[in-house]
């Protein structure tokens, strides 16, 4: 065994990095999705775990059960006040663990019928007061470009994301192509030696995993929110929306998976970081997988901000870094030109016009930056090149323009009319004649942008009080 005390007695190999997660979730009786294609062993691990761990079991093939399979045929009883239900050995009512393989399959009607069995172990506002797992399975999201390999699975339907959300944990389950020879040849192996002991009981891991979670409550748990909250706001810039409910689940399987990871490793005496729980949770945790590919490296280098960030205390630093905006992040540097660190200026200024699409807009936040840091011989001699060359069409124009002659060139007349709203006093006036020069004749997509350039050149100067 390499380190495994779950999936390779099982009858897995090359699942052991995912050993944490699935005991998380069992000490904690969380639902758990499992994404894979078909034949990577989803239903395999799940049937053979409940087997494993003694309990009733039920599975549902969700493309072909109706809600009638789950709890029988509803009849009226007690002068039709209330409900029984006439149903068959494999109804829902008795089961510890359900299984609902080929999740994304399942009919739209019928998955917001399963939103309460997953979440609250309810049925028709019923308790199910024997259920302890739920799990599911489901082929993995069509991508959106025709690669060779890429499979698609008639019947699948995105998942809907109020149901993902429904899910603490949610692993991609490894493919052969992703074993490395020697778990392909264990795994050929093992497939004719029957079913293994567990070097360790099952329960004795999940009693062991509850107890460390306990012991982290109390002495990481200010550690851990101040990372989650992090966390979240990192989240919701790359992806987008994400529930309260998400929060405290990423908070509650975070604890668990680091919980685990410990138990797993002091069998093998061996430690475990904060730091390697946070990777392995990021990686099973997000419901976005269920719906579209998610790029490994992102989740990695937003998990290594997010520690980074919660380590901080709070200053402009941590602001700057958690600003995702390039604009915003240029006018927060700015306006506290003189607190921050000249390496963070440095950065800042980069990788924020690096960021700016809309080109005319970098040009204008150049500038002010320039006209902001020209004096700070600390910022490095590149950064003030880079900015330089920005804004070189501005500080190039002729200084007397003829207006006359610009306005018969194309939106010209809309220049000329702009400028001449200008009070002669204002002190970005040159700068602002200059910058809606430098793109004449005709480098103006229409006439109306003239006019959304000028109102953010005047507005953002005046806001930074240049």
């Amino acid at each position: 065994m390499h380190n495994s005390l779950i999936t390779e007695p099982l009858g897995l190999f090359g699942w052991p990095h995912l050993e944490p997660v699935i005991l998380a979730a069992l000490a904690s009786e969380s639902p758990l999705l499992l994404i894979g294609k078909h034949g990577s062993a989803k239903s395999f691990i799940l049937e053979r775990l409940a087997e494993s761990l003694g309990l009733t079991f039920r599975c549902y093939n969700a493309s072909l059960i109706n809600y009638d399979d789950l709890v029988g045929i509803p009849v009226p009883v007690n002068n039709n006040t209330a409900l029984s239900y006439i149903s068959s050995p494999n109804a829902i009512w008795d089961a510890e663990v359900v299984f609902i393989d080929e999740l994304n399959r399942t009919k739209p009607e019928l998955q917001n019928k399963l939103f309460p069995i997953i979440y609250d172990k309810r049925v028709q506002g019923t308790n199910l007061t024997k259920l302890k797992y739920r799990w599911a399975a489901m082929n993995p999201p069509s991508k959106d470009d025709d690669e060779e390999d890429d499979l698609s699975y008639i019947g699948a339907l995105p998942l809907d994301p109020a149901l993902a959300d429904r899910f603490p944990y949610i692993i991609e389950v490894p493919t052969w192509d992703n074993l490395n020879d020697e778990d392909k040849r264990n795994m050929l192996i093992d497939n004719h030696l029957g079913k293994h002991e567990f070097p360790v009981d099952i329960y004795t891991l999940i009693k062991e995993t509850q107890e460390c979670y306990q012991d982290i409550l109390k002495t990481n748990l200010e550690t851990i929110v101040k990372y989650i909250i992090t966390l979240m706001g990192l989240l919701k810039n790359s992806f987008g929306y994400f529930s309260a409910r998400r929060a405290t689940m990423l908070e509650d399987s975070f604890i668990y998976i680091y919980a685990a990871m410990k138990v797993i490793n002091s069998h093998f005496n061996q430690g475990a970081s904060f730091h390697q729980a946070a990777y392995l949770h990021i990686q099973n945790t997000l419901p976005n997988v269920a719906n579209e590919e998610i790029d490994k490296t992102l989740l990695m280098n937003i998990c290594q901000q997010a520690l980074q960030l919660a380590s901080l205390d709070e200053s402009i630093e941590k602001d700057l870094l958690l600003t995702n905006d390039p604009i915003e992040r240029l006018k927060l540097l700015i306006k506290n030109k003189k607190t921050v660190k000249t390496e963070m200026i440095n950065d800042a200024i980069l990788s924020s016009l690096n960021q700016i699409q809309y080109d005319k807009v970098r040009r204008a936040m150049a500038l002010f930056t320039y006209l902001t840091f020209r004096d700070n011989s600390e910022i490095h001699a590149a950064i003030m090149e880079t900015l330089a060359n920005e804004i070189r069409p501005i500080l190039e124009t002729k200084k007397h323009i003829s207006l006359e002659a610009l306005s018969k060139k194309k939106c010209a007349d809309m220049v000329v009319v702009l400028l001449h709203t200008v009070p002669d006093n204002a002190k970005y006036k040159k700068y602002l004649n200059n910058y809606l020069c430098s793109y004449l004749p005709d480098q103006y997509v229409s006439e109306d942008e003239p006019k959304g350039l000028f109102a953010f050149f005047v507005d953002t100067w005046e806001e930074l009080n240049l």
